[in-house]
């Protein structure tokens, strides 16, 4: 679940700058392989949360890819990708995708071997990476193979981050689909997101929307009406 940390009541321009947040996670979600899949996004409060999306992997499994880690890595990272890109600029909304991306190339580097310093375990978890637990403070490598280890963590969020800069400017249109309809009604499930891919609009909601205008046509006509009679 990737969440926006917003710490004040949101308004329309922040509502706006939480739902390009959140549709920047669920478009890497949809478009990148090996990411998770979306079932449910939305921008309401809760907590400290402004919004947050809820995912769930393709498919039970007891090991991860380097494929699948970078992969998540770059979901965390595409909520500030696409403030940047929409707003160009930065919000402490991104704080927990920042501590949990890093977590997760960290152990890539320095307990999975997932890296050019090769298959070696410098450091170990004392607990889950996915649940944003520090690593143990037991230091048995030297300066020069904790600066390598540094650059080799940066190497992957660079990548990722370019990654998920490319992908959001390849479907921007998507991007700007999702976040207009969470900004109309706030929360998306699954099957709406899979409407808004097949129509490139939400079938119930504009019927909705089509009935409302109707019915408030109507009630301006009999309204007319009612005067002209008086």
């Amino acid at each position: 679940m990737d969440a926006y940390i917003c710490h004040f009541g949101i308004g329309e321009k922040e509502k706006r700058v939480v739902a390009y947040h959140e549709a920047g996670h669920a478009v890497v979600g949809i478009k990148l392989d090996g990411a998770n899949d979306v079932q449910k996004i939305t921008i309401i409060p809760r907590g400290a949360a402004g919004g947050y999306n809820l995912m769930t992997p393709q498919e039970e499994t007891f090991l991860e890819t380097k494929e699948t880690l970078t992969a998540e890595i770059t979901g965390l990272l595409a909520g500030r990708i696409a403030e940047e890109l929409v707003f160009d600029q930065m919000s402490t909304g991104a704080h927990n995708d920042f501590q949990r991306a890093t977590a997760i190339a960290r152990a890539m580097v320095a307990e999975y071997g997932m890296s050019s310093l090769g298959p070696i375990q410098y450091e170990r978890q004392t607990g889950s990476v996915f649940l944003g637990r520090d690593y143990m403070n037991e230091k048995n490598f030297s300066d020069q193979v904790a600066l390598e280890i540094d650059q080799e963590v940066r190497k992957i969020i660079n990548s990722c981050y370019e990654e998920g800069e490319n992908l959001l400017k390849e479907h921007r249109k998507l991007l700007d689909l999702i976040a207009m309809h969470l900004v109309e009604i706030e929360t998306l499930t699954r099957e709406d997101i899979e409407d808004l891919l097949n129509t490139g609009q939400l079938t119930w909601w504009e019927k909705k929307k089509a009935k409302m205008a109707a019915a408030e046509a109507e009630a301006k006509a009999e309204e007319e009406k009612a005067e002209e009679e008086k």
